[in-house]
């Protein structure tokens, strides 16, 4: 054999190995249903059990962590093998990661309390007249920044969720799977509050990323699972159980 060709297969070999034996640093956030840390102190959800069975496909090692959206988000940009999720993808992010694809549907809205009608809106510009809560680092609070509409940053919605019941903000985006989950967590009633404003430019779904120090092709093998699994099925499996 070729001295050149076995240098080749030495080192495909090795890397092979290298991203194999690759233990996954997972982090994401206390979000429910997407994800949550359950009954018995696991990371659960929607978006957990796709994750979970796309590093399985992709027979990858993995920890998973929960974390507060602004250390998650700083470590999946800072360090290496790193996966993030449930990530929302902006331009802002664009170049920050590598990008798996969808994971979950995210259709995000303003709520205001029900009992608050004279909270009117009719476009997004007119959010600068109100108190506004959204998470710090957030894909949504991002979005806000972006329209040059000033939030009350938190570490999380469920802070969101308080304020707005005892009216120190007077609303706050959030999806509406993850609002109705939220609130019966927090003891809140889903009905206190309603749509005030869609906002279809957040509402494109939500992905899993890698930093950008991990290995292309560890990435490119997560991409392939979770191809095998939006066409075999498993994933409108997954969803359906969310979406009932």
């Amino acid at each position: 054999m070729h001295l050149r060709t076995l240098l080749g297969i030495l080192v495909w070999t090795f890397t092979t190995w290298s991203v194999s034996a690759q233990t996954l640093t997972v982090v994401t956030e206390e979000y429910p249903p997407y994800n949550y840390l359950d009954a018995n102190k696991q990371v659960a959800g929607l978006s957990t059990e796709v994750v979970k069975e796309v590093l399985r496909r992709a027979k990858l090692d993995y920890r998973i962590n929960l974390y507060p959206w602004a250390r998650a988000y700083h470590m999946a940009q800072e360090q290496a093998n790193v996966l993030i999720y449930s990530i929302g993808r902006n331009a802002q992010r664009e170049a920050l990661f590598q990008w798996v694809d969808i994971i979950a549907p995210y259709n995000v809205y303003m709520y205001r309390l029900k009992s608050r009608p004279e909270v009117q809106l009719q476009k997004v510009e007119q959010l600068s007249r109100y108190r506004i809560g959204a998470v710090r680092d957030d894909v949504r609070a991002q979005y806000l920044e972006k329209m040059g509409i000033t939030a009350e940053l938190v570490v999380e919605d469920s802070a969101n969720a308080r304020k707005l019941a005892s009216q120190r903000i007077d609303l706050f985006p959030i999806d509406e799977i993850a609002m109705v989950a939220l609130y019966r967590r927090e003891g809140l009633d889903p009905a206190s509050v309603e749509k005030a404003l869609a906002l279809p430019d957040l509402s494109a779904g939500l992905y899993m990323a890698f930093s950008l120090k991990t290995p292309p092709e560890l990435v490119e093998r997560c991409r392939s699972a979770l191809r095998d699994m939006r066409r075999d099925g498993t994933l409108d499996k997954i969803k359906s159980a969310y979406l009932r």
